[in-house]
């Protein structure tokens, strides 16, 4: 026994001496806390990864949510299964290993859509420590927020706008002024910082444009515009001439006694220049007019009776008085034809005088009758001129202020052909960077007053005659009735706006009162140019071109993005007998050659593409709304990628034009 035991101490004495035993010793006590480290440090790194994913997954949910919010105005459920949709979309549970998956969002009263998602996700080593899983829970919000922007309208105010879709349902134009609102209302729910500038600019367009207000807020001089201009007007003829007394000369009187005694009777008759013979003339004219007309008129002065008989001697008095007469020029008839008219004073604004149909009278009296001192044609101008300074007589005179609407500057002679691939060098009025130096490149006040049409499109001109009766006659060929010339279609739409800041609010349905009242004078009215709207739109999105001032403003300490949102409620609808941008085109051709008429549709179509080009590629964003129509090729080419939009009605208008707003803005993240 002692024996044994001794050798036991000897074994364990020689075991605990062997420093080899000692790592097996420590390997065993290692080994727990090694395993949770390991095993903790594996499931860490899984829900790690899975607390990422299930953030990016909660945080594309918001953003889906806000974009919904953004285009129906309310956080229903419909919205909400949106943003659920896009966030199981972004998050594979099970691929993950997670379990109990949960998420929800809602809105607040600042716009911003809340998110909250949570997972189980079991543990795999850590179980053998009694941690069975780890519990993941992620925040996310999205809120509307929009860096600096300047946003143009171009808006079709044209007349079919004062109609509505249908029975019971408002005017368009009232529709489009709500829907406007509505962009802005959103815009002020999407900025929280005051340091954000957002502007507005308007181009409303018809047949034309209106730059009353560009020229009124020192944005387009004066200068831009010619000192004169051809219209389709109409020249009054003055070429009857007309004998026209210019004074009379009293000569005095003499005395007359008759060669022998007569009675008293007779010597009465004498007075009055009927004796001896009954049919004398009282007074005896001599000489024919234009030439001096000396005129002799007889009276009784005086009869004594001889001594003897009831004769006596008779005297008569002679007045003798000399005229004068100049040759004047009676109205003849109108001339309708293309000619120059003074505009210096018409653009300026000032009302300016001209002579209407109704300012010539035309009577057997030259006395009474319109006539000028001079044989020749005036426009309605020049001839106002000539009653101011004392030339022209009996006619009368109505003055005339422009409006603001405009003619468009030179274009390129039109052809049988067209392309706009590139741009002409002489389509000056496609030019959105040209200032004028010379009348090709100026603009021209649109006068109405002065714009007549006529059924004779070929001939340069056309002679109209009246007959007295209210009726017109060619001056070649009397008996040929024509048919006379009348005023054309015209339209002349709002005032145009360069941008101008914007007031944001914290309440987001406050309107400025400008941009209300603005709106409300919003007129409908005219045919449909889509083209003359974007050209006017790009000139005034154009960081290079005559209003940079105002485009570039502070664009060396802010960064800018620039949109046109372009609405139509119509297809392109050009008229070849109107007074548009393009005068009367029929007539002036400037868009299609004489025999080429049906195809200005087609063309001004393929300017409105050129247009659209151009003005994405200064770098502004296009958005097309289709209000109540078809969504045309040609507008859906217009629109920047993914831009073009269909609204059927008024809701689906405003709505669009929220969503709108809502893409101008960011869709940004908060934490």
């Amino acid at each position: 026994m002692g024996q044994h035991s001794g050798g036991a101490r000897t074994f364990f004495g020689r075991l605990a001496a062997d420093r080899r035993g000692n790592t097996l010793a420590i390997a065993a006590a290692a080994l727990l806390p090694m395993m949770a480290l390991i095993g903790g440090g594996v499931d860490v790194s899984r829900a790690y990864m899975a607390k990422t994913q299930l953030q990016s997954a909660c945080d594309a949910g918001v953003l889906a949510g806000r974009k919904a919010l953004s285009k129906s105005g309310e956080y229903g459920d419909s919205e909400k299964a949106k943003a659920d949709k896009m966030f199981d979309f972004n998050f594979d549970a099970k691929s993950l290993d997670v379990e109990d998956v949960t998420y929800s969002t809602d809105d607040n009263d600042d716009g911003q859509v809340l998110g909250t998602a949570s997972a189980t996700m079991p543990t795999l080593v850590m179980k053998i420590f009694k941690k069975n899983d780890i519990d993941l829970t992620v925040n996310c919000m999205a809120e509307l927020q929009i860096g600096n922007a300047d946003i143009m309208f171009v808006l079709d105010t044209t007349g079919s706008m004062a109609q509505s879709i249908s029975y019971g349902d408002p005017a368009k134009i009232d529709g489009l002024r709500s829907a406007v609102e509505d962009f802005h209302k959103t815009i002020n729910q999407a900025v929280n910082d005051n340091r954000t500038r957002i502007r507005y600019g308007f181009v409303p367009y018809s047949m034309t444009v209106n730059a009353k207000g560009l020229i009124r807020d020192s944005g387009m001089p004066t200068d831009y515009f010619s000192d004169e201009h051809r219209y389709q007007t109409r020249l009054a003829r003055f070429h009857t001439p007309v004998n026209v007394v210019d004074n009379v000369e009293d000569l005095g009187y003499t005395y007359e006694t008759y060669s022998s005694q007569i009675s008293s009777s007779n010597c009465n008759k004498y007075g009055n220049n009927t004796y001896p013979s009954s049919n004398g003339a009282n007074p005896v004219k001599t000489g024919t007019a234009p030439n001096p007309v000396t005129s002799k008129e007889y009276d009784f002065y005086s009869w004594t009776r001889a001594k003897s008989g009831n004769n006596g001697t008779c005297v008569r008095r002679i007045w003798t008085t000399r005229t004068n007469y100049d040759v004047e020029y009676q109205f003849t008839n109108w001339i309708y034809q293309e000619a120059p008219v003074d505009t210096s004073t018409f653009k300026t604004g000032v009302a300016t005088t001209y002579v209407s149909s109704s300012g010539i009278t035309s009577t057997s009296d030259p006395t009474t009758s319109s006539r000028t001192e001079e044989d020749g044609a005036w426009d309605p101008v020049a001839l106002a001129k000539k009653v101011a300074n004392g030339t022209a007589h009996s006619v009368g005179t109505t003055t005339s202020t422009w409006n603001g609407c405009i003619e468009e500057r030179n274009s390129e002679e039109p052809d049988t052909t067209y392309d706009f691939d590139p741009v002409s060098d002489e389509a000056y009025d496609l030019n959105l960077s040209l200032a004028p130096d010379n009348d090709d490149t100026a603009w021209k006040p649109k006068w109405d007053a002065m714009e007549l049409t006529r059924s004779n499109q070929v001939s340069n001109s056309y002679y109209l005659k009246p007959d007295g009766n209210g009726r017109y006659y060619t001056s070649s060929s009397y008996s040929t009735q024509a048919s006379l010339p009348g005023t054309p279609s015209t339209a002349c739409p709002s005032e145009m706006m360069l941008f101008r800041t914007v007031t944001l609010s914290d309440n987001a349905n406050d309107v400025p009162s400008w941009l209300h009242t603005y709106l409300n004078n919003l007129v409908a009215t005219g045919n449909t140019y889509h083209d003359v709207g974007m050209i006017w739109g790009g000139r005034l999105t154009n960081p290079n071109g005559i209003f940079a001032s105002n485009v570039n403003l502070d664009a060396d300490k802010i960064s800018v993005s620039k949109h046109i949102v372009f609405m139509t409620d119509g297809i392109m609808e050009p008229t070849a007998s109107g007074y548009s941008a393009y005068g009367i085109e029929n007539l002036d051709h400037r868009i299609a050659p004489l025999g080429y008429e049906g195809t200005i549709t087609a063309r001004h179509n393929a300017r409105f593409a050129a247009m659209c080009d151009a003005v994405k590629a200064q770098g502004v964003t296009i958005w097309v709304v289709a209000f109540g129509t078809s969504m045309t090729t040609e507008l859906q080419n217009c629109a920047s990628d993914g831009r073009a939009y269909y609204s059927s009605n008024t809701t689906a208008l405003r709505n669009t034009f929220k969503f709108i707003a809502a893409q101008v803005a960011d869709l940004r993240l908060g934490a």
